[in-house]
């Protein structure tokens, strides 16, 4: 019988802003779960699946220890001592391509051909049938016009343009 994958919990060990940047320290409940990119990513109630805090970069980690910073946020900062679920926003394959200056996203309609991708950085369906039907491609896959704009355009995490999360996540 297969088990269920469960995400790690995360518990917030000290929280403080200057300016629009918010940098919060969490333990992890599990260091496996490092073995990918960690930055950005979330913590959230566990039911219902609710967002609490996003993270932008990961800007420290010492084991479990990671500390984040998240810049302009819409929600209060978590309070120290709570615990939510963790949860990792990118597969390593979107984090190369947000990453890679050197891709050529092309806007072009996606193919009638009775097929569809899902977006790099949103997951949203891409299809000649969907809303998605006008999206960017390049040799790393498809994102939607929304996901071009925040995360190629924007940088709305700040990570194109000063990559910390990519050298904390080898350690």
């Amino acid at each position: 019988m297969p088990t269920s994958y469960e995400l790690p919990s995360a518990t917030i060990i000290s929280a403080s802003q200057a300016t629009d940047v918010i940098t919060v320290a969490v333990r992890l409940s599990r260091v496996d779960y490092l073995n990918r990119p960690i930055a950005p990513a979330d913590l959230r109630e566990t039911d219902p699946f609710r967002l609490i805090f996003p993270f932008h970069q990961l800007i420290g980690r010492e084991g479990p220890v990671l500390v984040f910073e998240t810049y302009s946020s819409a929600q209060p900062m978590p309070k120290v001592g709570s615990s939510y679920t963790f949860c990792a926003w990118l597969l390593p394959e979107a984090f190369n391509a947000l990453l890679d200056h050197s891709a050529v996203w092309v806007l072009s309609d996606y193919p009638d051909d009775g097929d569809h991708e899902h977006c790099l950085f949103s997951s949203e369906a891409i299809s000649a049938y969907s809303l998605n039907s006008r999206a960017y491609h390049s040799d790393h896959g498809w994102i939607t016009v929304a996901a071009y704009n925040d995360y190629i355009v924007n940088d709305f995490l700040r990570i194109r343009r000063c990559p910390r999360s990519i050298e904390l996540a080898a350690k």
